[in-house]
């Protein structure tokens, strides 16, 4: 299928970096704008003990944001593609949903991994869980890659 913008999301692990490339491949294909977010969620923090200032922690998740885009940026190029990066703060399910409807996308592409028993209890879902829900308020088709 023929698309004409495809959002992507990033984070610097291996199944996003996968999820990067795929995205730059398909956008090459169909000769299709191709955008990456990283999102900057530091809500996790109001559940720990307030000891680190999400202020400190976003500052350094934006830096490390900036990475993970412009890593994404140069896979991109090696597919001939042209990517825009989006950096965006707040909760990543609301930031993917304004950002496919901005850009007006007709796919979004996530990677996903199996996570860990830690990372299942600091963070609320997985991506099935909400698969529905962005397909359902952003109209478009959402593909996950593992």
């Amino acid at each position: 299928m023929g698309y004409t913008t495809i959002v992507c999301g990033v984070t610097g692990s291996l199944h996003s970096q996968k999820a990067a490339l795929e995205a730059a491949i398909m956008a090459s294909k169909s000769q299709a704008g191709l955008v990456y977010v990283y999102v900057v969620d530091v809500s996790f923090l109001k559940r720990g003990s307030g000891f680190i200032t999400s202020g400190a922690v976003a500052d350094s998740l934006d830096r490390l944001g900036e990475q993970f885009l412009d890593f994404a940026e140069e896979l991109a190029k090696t597919q001939g593609v042209t990517a825009r990066k989006i950096l965006r703060k707040g909760l990543v399910l609301d930031v993917l949903i304004q950002v496919v409807q901005e850009e007006k996308a007709d796919l979004l592409v996530l990677g996903h991994e199996p996570r860990t028993f830690f990372e299942k209890a600091l963070f609320d879902g997985s991506v099935e869980d909400h698969l529905e829900q962005l397909k359902k308020q952003t109209g478009a088709e959402v593909t996950v890659i593992r």
